[in-house]
Parts: structure tokens; C-alpha cells; sequence
């Protein structure tokens, strides 16, 4: 048990909440690797797989938040038997595990009309349940220790993925096809099974050990008692609009505001091509299966978050994020170099283990400070504003670039999927120069020089553990606070 605020954090009722995340992760590691891999069996350009694997970025922004404030609203005749989230969670795996299951069959059987249609439906299922899961923690969790049921959660999350990609170095076959390239072979039943199957397995352990309703009661007694106000009873705060919000800006910090959304869509335009076309790329350039450098990254970015959080309050948090992208930018160099001299599959093979320490530990230096830097920006009536603008500017590049990459990899080569995330790494460091504030220290001063009469985002929270929970995962963390602030 940890102890904050006198509270103490039931770990094991936490890792029951959690194990919605856990799925969450685990089917968005195994359907973003294998997904370009079945399209490209059906001899899908690049270009029209980048177009279908943008399309769950689509469904998120329609649909999530609508599946938020539905199960917000659920109704209370069926609230009071099962909870408001637990009927989204289960029948959202439970569906999307089974349509999973059915793109598999689909692809072995070669029937292109019953793979989209079951992929199609396999979104809109995930997108049933993860705002939902999302929220079920905050419900179920006392206010004061949240961030440490948050870093449980979110750790879990990133153990499904990581589970995920071992399961794939072991279960995915691939062998050498006419032209050399290496092609999945098999029926990957094996896989696929297990991770349907563990996903209905973690739904049905929700329903026989998660009771909803006695434990979000248990929470909302034990903050009665402390006198924590969880912010649901508040009165709404007068909307304000998004030109009244930016106009309260002084210049140098709208200026400072647009060129950090700016990096932001320019560094997830870099990252979210190669980690979605790296699959393809990797059989066909490599010569080898994906799953070691996505690996290799994922322990580099785990690395790297505590680090990237002290060297923050160093160096302060622009000159850290300039840091991470530096670090993309020197692996990515480092790789581009190699491919556009023509080396050899073995030696470029090799050369992408350091390529991904270096992207993974920069991704999770920029992550653990970016969010935050856009809403220092903020006080209190205005952090939603600036949380939309970070996630509109963030999930419209992970619409385009994988169709913008994808045009690259047709049109020009597949090789140059890395010098493609390499142009708009560097271009994110060139906007991150111009920008001025983001430190809380920063944006007291005017270009006047004198006090600016925006109230700052109090950031004292944002501690260590909180800057970790940010990195490891940015959804799940910014999701949790819209939905606790609208629940």
C-alpha cells in the first residue's frame, strides 16, 4: 500500500480497474502492427493503408467523447445494478474481440468486403468502451491519491503493450516472398486468439470482482469525511469562447501559444508515421520481423521519464522538450544516413536499435513536459480550452500523416518513410525555438516587461509521478480529467 494525504491506495482493487486500460493497449499495439500487414496482402498502396489506419484517429474524435457522455448519462434503473461504466466496458472488449477474431478469419480467407466491414465494426466497439474505461478509475478512486492509482493504471497499460509485442516476436511467422520481401505467413490464429481471449478473460474477471456502484460509494464517503470537494457539484462555469480565451493573450504569448500546437502537430506528423508504417517497412527493408526495435522503445521511453522530469526542472521545459527532439532527430539522422547510401539489410537491421533508443527516450522527454506546457498557458475557467487545442492539433496529425507517409512510400520509396518523420522532427525543432512561455516562471513578464494579467495554471500538482503518468500515456490521462470535470 501507498500512503497519501492519510489515504491509503487499494493496489489490488486498482489493478481490477485498470485491466480495462490493459486491454485498451494491448489491442491498439497488436491492430496497429498487424492491420498494414493484412491491407498490404491485398496489395494496398501505402497510401490507402495509411488512409484506413486513420480512420480509428477519426472515430475517436466523433465518438469518444459522445461514449463519455453517454455512459455519464447511463441510465439510473440499470446504474443501480451494474454501474454507469462497467456495461460499456465489458460488451465494448467482448464485441470488439470477437469482430477481432472475425478481420483474422477474414484476411486467411482472402474476403477484402468481410475484413473492412469487420474492422469498421471492431473500431466503433473499441471506441464503445475506452472512455468508459478511462473514467471508471477517477469514479472508484478518492481524489488526493488519483495520481497514484493513474501511474498503476497507466503502467499496466504500457505492460500490455509491451505484452503484445513479445507475443508477436514469438507467434508471427513470416517467410521471404518472390520478390524478397518478407510477408506474415500462417493463419496467426494462435496470436490473435490470445489476445481476444485475454481481453474477454480481463472483461469477465470486471464482472465477477469490480461492484461499480459500492465503490465509487465507498470513494465519495471517504471525501465527504476529508472534506475533498471531487468538483462534480459545482455550478457550471460561464463558457467562454475560444476568441474570448485567445484574446485575453498577450502577443508574445499567442505567438508562443500557435508555435508550440505547431510543434506539437509537427512531432506526432514525425513519430505516429514511423511507429504506424513500421511494420511494413520493416519486412520489406529490414528483412526482419518489427517487434524488437518497437521493443527497444518502448524500454528507452520508460527509461527515460524520471530523467526527463529532473532535467526539466533544471534546464526548464522548453529546452528539455528541444532536447527530445534533438534526440528523434539524432537517431533518425543516424538511420536516414545508412538507408540513403544503400547499406545492406544486416547492418541497417542493426542500425535501428540506437535509432530507437533515441526516439523512444526523446518521445518521452517531449511527452512529459509538452501537455503541460500548453496549458501554463491557461487558469483554471480556461484549461479545457487549451487541453482541445493540444488534442485537436495532436489527433489531426495522426489523421494526415498517415496518408501524407504512405504517398511517400509509393510514390517515392519505402526507404523514405524515415528521412519523411526526420523533415518534420527537424521542423518541430525549428517552431520550438520561437517559443517563449510554457515555463511557469516565463509567463509572469509581458513583452513589456510588466505583470501579465493572465492568472497562471497553478502546476504544483504536476510532480514527478504526475509528469509520469502524462508521459506513459497522454490519452489516458487527459481523457480522465475531461471526463472527470463533465461527470
Amino acid at each position: 500500500m501507498s500512503e497519501t494525504h492519510g489515504l491509503k491506495l487499494n493496489i489490488s482493487r486498482t489493478i481490477l480497474v485498470g485491466l480495462a486500460f490493459f486491454t485498451v493497449c494491448m489491442f491498439w499495439q497488436v491492430y496497429d502492427s498487424l492491420m498494414p500487414l493484412f491491407l498490404k496482402d491485398f496489395d494496398f498502396s501505402a497510401t490507402a493503408r495509411g488512409a484506413i489506419m486513420a480512420l480509428d484517429n477519426i472515430l475517436a474524435v466523433v465518438l469518444l467523447p459522445f461514449m463519455g457522455i453517454w455512459s455519464d448519462r447511463f441510465p439510473m434503473k440499470l446504474r443501480s445494478k451494474v454501474g454507469r461504466r462497467m456495461p460499456f466496458i465489458v460488451c465494448g472488449s467482448v464485441l470488439a474481440a470477437c469482430t477481432f477474431m472475425l478481420v483474422n478469419f477474414a484476411h486467411n480467407s482472402r474476403s477484402l468486403a468481410l475484413m473492412l466491414a469487420a474492422t469498421a465494426f471492431t473500431l466503433v466497439f473499441m471506441c464503445l468502451y475506452r472512455s468508459p474505461a478511462v473514467a471508471l478509475m477517477p469514479d472508484v478512486t478518492p481524489k488526493p491519491i488519483r495520481s497514484n492509482a493513474n501511474a498503476i493504471i497507466n503502467l499496466m497499460g504500457t505492460i500490455g503493450g509491451v505484452i503484445t509485442l513479445l507475443l508477436m516476436q514469438f507467434l508471427l511467422v513470416t517467410e521471404p516472398d518472390a520478390t524478397d520481401e518478407l510477408r506474415i505467413v500462417g493463419n496467426n490464429w494462435v496470436l490473435v486468439s490470445i489476445i481476444s481471449g485475454l481481453m474477454i478473460l480481463a472483461a469477465l474477471v470486471m464482472v465477477l470482482k469490480v461492484r461499480e456502484n459500492r465503490f465509487a460509494e465507498e470513494s465519495r464517503e471517504i471525501m465527504d469525511k476529508l472534506n475533498v470537494d471531487d468538483g462534480e457539484e459545482e455550478k457550471p462555469k460561464e463558457k467562454q469562447s475560444m476568441k474570448k480565451v485567445l484574446g485575453s493573450l498577450t502577443r508574445p504569448q499567442l505567438k508562443s501559444l500557435i508555435f508550440i500546437l505547431l510543434s506539437v502537430f509537427l512531432w506526432y506528423m514525425a513519430y505516429n508515421a514511423l511507429t504506424t508504417h513500421f511494420s511494413v517497412f520493416s519486412l520489406s527493408v529490414l528483412k526482419a520481423k518489427f517487434t524488437m526495435p518497437l521493443l527497444v522503445a518502448n524500454a528507452a521511453a520508460f527509461v527515460m521519464f524520471l530523467p526527463a522530469v529532473k532535467i526539466g526542472k533544471k534546464l526548464g521545459r522548453k529546452k528539455t522538450v528541444m532536447l527530445g527532439v534533438s534526440m528523434m532527430i539524432l537517431g533518425l539522422v543516424f538511420a536516414s544516413v545508412f538507408l540513403l547510401c544503400g547499406a545492406g539489410a544486416e547492418l541497417i537491421k542493426v542500425i535501428m536499435y540506437p535509432t530507437f533508443v533515441l526516439v523512444g527516450g526523446g518521445w518521452a522527454t517531449i511527452n512529459v513536459h509538452s501537455y503541460i506546457m500548453c496549458v501554463e498557458l491557461s487558469d483554471e475557467s480556461t484549461t479545457g480550452t487549451y487541453t482541445g487545442l493540444y488534442y485537436a492539433f495532436s489527433m489531426t496529425a495522426q489523421i494526415i500523416t498517415p496518408i501524407l507517409a504512405g504517398l511517400v512510400m509509393d510514390y517515392i520509396a519505402v526507404i523514405g518513410l524515415v528521412p519523411y518523420s526526420l523533415a518534420f522532427a527537424c521542423l518541430a525543432l525549428v517552431t520550438m525555438i520561437f517559443v517563449r512561455h510554457g515555463n511557469a516562471e516565463e509567463i509572469k513578464s509581458d513583452e513589456n516587461g510588466g505583470e501579465s494579467e493572465l492568472t497562471e495554471l497553478d502546476t504544483s500538482e504536476f510532480t514527478e509521478t504526475e509528469a509520469l503518468n502524462s508521459a506513459l500515456s497522454d490519452e489516458y490521462s487527459e481523457a480522465a480529467d475531461d471526463l472527470r470535470e463533465n461527470g
